[in-house]
């Protein structure tokens, strides 16, 4: 192996040579965390990448805090500091750079996250801040797009694969765990401001306020995020072909209050999220006269205590509380038969209260067993305006008429999961199985195995495990037939440390969902189904380097539609294909330090191969699919920390989309959408100040 400083200055020239013209002709890299991000830029340099890696203790696969080799699970952690090098902003831009992850629009204009060519955004991925449940009561869906602040993100941790096994029933494809920075994080006061200009006008204005601080044994934390946002500057294709402006119709204004306080064990969240938006969309082809509101509200607490039983065994009794209007439309002119938008009103009000017991802990030096035990209790009711076909259990005569409902309806789910993680020298093995009981639906049961083993600068994961999504509440208002679908997944993962700051692994998995519930409308009306099946199979491949210059990450990820039964899915001609997701997937996220660590230039990547998305019907009715051509977003943010040597004071500027690509949401799922634009170029200005104390 060379000298270091030989090495560095070699690999610091290789890069750059080879990072420029990547972002030009389409390959693209992945992101990863830059770990340690608190220790100096000396204690970092004498560190092996090996060392970094094993920082980096995560919990969102299991109790016990594991580094990122040895978790059962194929999983990404994204820090704060790769975050607002990115200038990423929003979730969007963040979470677009991990593995596999790409975008759709769902109905009302809202847009969604899909994993492995999957459609996800209906509650198969589980949203979670600090812990609290982020998907709607009603659908389970969670909508993004300039709705979360990322000034107070701490990590971002990810399971890019199923987790129903420890989280139950919105975790069937993946977990997204977003953690905000606590009072022991910050010791500060922070205020942020961002803005965007679009090619064809405004993009956004985002601003934030941040506290923490610790106070003997009591931290405390509390933030507040305001904002507005166009979707897009761009135009939306009407069902009569002709196009309608989005800049100032198709509008995302949010705003977000989180308050925490830990005293030793006691853990105490509490939130309020506003979002609210306006859309040209309606369900399938419909496009309103006017922009009509779709709005979501959410409060939520969260209390847990962890009560140390003896030195190595923890009892944690939790107590959560949501209360959501989601997908509101509530004005009145929704109720007119005259409007084009005539049967859009919906007014629906969701609760959870959720309690739990866990109890986890060494219960030999080898063996740590969780055990834990969950009830939650939902409950729905509908505005006394709502029309009698949105009501609950709905009561048919022979013709079809609707002779009963009702404007409430509640449902009680009893769960339970025990995991044991075993260590030995020959192979780690971690094994669970959860049981859940929804409702009406039948019981589901899903086992979980996780084998993992270090062998110097190798590392291996086999993962096998069943999932299972719940109907919900509107799931079974609709169709009071759908029964929960199970999911059956195999990964095996493979890493070898190339060099004392090198890191190359591989991810090969299949993933089969029988009865998936699907999403359609009929005659502008929504419904519900199970359909035998669907899956997908693939790899993903990633390639990380860091050293002193900063760090470069590549990932490129594939997949194949595997025995796919869904006609809603399908694109006509290709089989191997599923609709509105791209096969091949290659990011990059990179950062180059400047003269020092206070300067950065960071360009980032994403390349997509050809998507398929609706583009009408024939004389038949029969939907005709249009090819959207491979896409190439390239970004690139300067950010200058400290900036004329202000303590605190940090301010970046960048662009998105440079390569004017024009990227589009495309509906994974035949519903007579067109897809949504996103927006055009976009550059942005991003300010933030903290006032540090100890």
């Amino acid at each position: 192996m060379p000298h270091r400083s030989t090495f560095r200055t070699a690999l610091q020239k290789a890069a750059f040579c080879v990072i420029m013209p990547l972002l030009f002709v389409g390959n693209a890299l992945v992101l990863h965390a830059q770990d340690a991000e608190n220790l100096s830029m000396q204690d970092l340099d004498n560190l092996s990448f090996d060392q970094l890696l094993d920082l980096d203790l995560l919990q969102v696969a299991s109790r016990k805090p594991l580094s990122k080799k040895e978790i059962p699970g194929t999983v990404t952690l994204i820090k704060r500091d790769e975050i607002l090098r990115s200038g990423a902003r929003d979730l969007i831009d963040a979470l677009r750079l991990v593995p596999g992850f790409e975008f759709g629009q769902d109905v009302n204009g809202a847009v969604g996250m899909g994993t492995r060519g999957l459609w996800g955004f209906e509650g198969k991925i589980l949203f979670l801040v600090d812990g609290m449940q982020m998907n709607e009561i009603l659908y389970a869906n969670t909508p993004l797009g300039n709705n979360f602040p990322l000034d107070i993100i701490e990590r971002i941790e990810i399971i890019r694969g199923p987790g129903s096994s420890f989280y139950g029933g919105y975790a069937e494809l993946a977990v997204v765990n977003i953690i905000t920075r606590k009072g022991d994080d910050m010791r500060a006061i922070m205020a942020s401001g961002y803005f965007g200009q679009m090619q064809g006008g405004f993009g956004r204005a985002n601003g934030t306020l941040a506290f923490g601080k610790k106070f003997g044994e009591v931290s405390v934390s509390a933030s507040a995020f305001i904002g507005q946002a166009n979707r897009s500057d761009r135009t939306i294709l009407a069902a009569d072909s002709s196009r309608l402006p989005m800049l100032g119709n198709q509008t995302l204004q949010p705003l977000n209050i989180n308050f925490g306080v830990q005293w030793q064990g006691l853990k105490a969240r509490m939130f309020y999220d506003r979002y609210y938006s306006n859309s040209w969309l309606a369900y399938g082809p419909t496009v309103t006269d006017k922009p009509i509101p779709n709005n979501f509200t959410s409060f939520g607490a969260d209390f847990q205590y962890d009560i140390k039983l003896t030195e190595k065994l923890t009892l944690t009794p939790r107590i959560s509380y949501l209360h959501q209007t989601p997908w509101q439309a509530n004005n009145l002119s929704l109720l007119d038969s005259n409007n084009s938008a005539f049967g859009s009103f919906f007014d629906k009000t969701a609760t959870r209260t959720l309690g739990s017991l866990t109890l986890a802990g060494d219960i030999f030096p080898s063996l740590f067993v969780t055990v834990g035990l969950e009830t939650f209790f939902d409950y729905a009711i509908a505005s006394s305006l709502s029309p009698q076909s949105s009501l609950f259990n709905r009561q048919f005569d022979a013709a079809g008429n609707i002779t009963s409902a009702s404007n409430t309806v509640n449902y009680t789910n009893v769960g339970g999961y025990v995991q044991g993680l075993w260590t030995n020298d020959i192979v780690n093995v971690n094994a669970g199985i959860r049981v859940d009981k929804y409702g009406t639906v039948p019981i589901a049961a899903v086992p979980w195995v996780g084998l993992t083993k270090v062998i110097g600068d190798f590392n291996a994961k086999l993962l096998f495990g069943q999932n299972f999504r719940a109907p919900t509440i509107e799931n079974i208002r609709i169709n009071a037939a759908v029964r929960p679908e199970i999911t059956t997944a195999l990964e095996l993962q493979l890493g070898y440390q190339l060099s004392y700051n090198m890191l190359l692994s591989a991810n090969l998995f299949t993933v089969s969902i029988a009865n998936p519930i699907v999403f359609t409308t009929i005659n502008e009306q929504e419904s519900y189904f199970n359909y035998p099946r669907t899956g997908s199979n693939g790899f993903e491949l990633e390639y990380s380097v860091k050293d002193f210059w900063g760090f470069l990450n590549l990932n490129y990820s594939f997949y194949v539609a595997s025995n796919n039964q869904v006609p809603e899915y399908t694109v006509t001609g290709r089989n191997d294909i599923l609709l509105g997701f791209a096969q091949h997937k290659a990011t990059l996220n990179s950062s180059f330090r400047l003269f020092d660590d206070n300067i950065s230039i960071n360009p980032s990547a994403t390349v997509l191969s050809e998507r398929f998305g609706f583009a009408g019907t024939d004389a038949s009715g029969n939907a005709v699919f249009q090819r959207i051509a491979p896409v190439l977003l390239v970004n690139a943010f300067f950010q200058w920390r400290n900036i004329a040597t202000i303590q605190g004071l940090d301010v970046g500027i960048g662009a998105y989309d440079i390569l004017g690509t024009n990227y589009t949401f495309i509906q994974p799922y035949t519903a007579g959408t067109q897809p949504l634009p996103g927006p055009s170029r976009e550059l942005v200005l991003r300010a933030s100040y903290t006032f540090a104390w100890n």
